[in-house]
């Protein structure tokens, strides 16, 4: 399977530049190794995606808001693409095997791929083409998502962006 997400590095390059030029924002960008902001962020991503699924409630029965889960991962999907830009990665994968596990599994191994990716650039883009975004995307099928269904959020939110900001 080739999953093609190199409009996500595409968009996520255009909107920092756009909140550069409309708010003075500039994000804190780093020459060797990834910057910590974006670790960060990744990591307040995965807790969002966690909170809006709720896989660590076994005891409650409150249903899942569904639209609300896919805006958290493709909130996710925004930062793993900075991540790209930061490390000029493509995103574009060719031969991924995505194998659904059960979610809180998936849950920690993507929490520890991304606690570690403050080693060099190097290891990073080998952490995010062969573990962040495989584990990402294991975990998007294994929420009940597809690839076309996060595209699809993540226009919507990028459409949101735009008009905060």
């Amino acid at each position: 399977m080739i999953i093609d997400l190199s409009y996500v590095k595409k968009e996520q390059e255009k909107f920092l530049e756009h909140l550069s030029n409309v708010k003075g924002y500039n994000y804190q960008k780093d020459s060797f190794c990834v910057p910590y902001w974006i670790i960060l962020a990744l990591q307040s991503e995965l807790g969002e995606i966690l909170q809006a699924s709720s896989i660590h409630k076994w005891w409650s029965d409150e249903k899942v808001n569904k639209g609300h889960l896919i805006e958290e991962c493709a909130d996710f999907l925004a930062h793993l693409g900075n991540v790209s830009n930061i490390l000029n990665v493509d995103m574009i994968f060719e031969n991924l095997e995505i194998q659904t596990t059960a979610p809180d599994t998936t849950f920690n191994k993507l929490a520890y791929r991304i606690t570690t990716l403050s080693g060099s650039k190097n290891q990073a883009r080998n952490q995010l083409i062969n573990y962040l975004v495989p584990l990402f995307l294991e975990l998007l099928y294994s929420l009940g998502f597809n690839i076309e269904q996060l595209e699809c959020a993540y226009e919507h939110k990028m459409k949101k962006n735009y008009e905060r900001f």
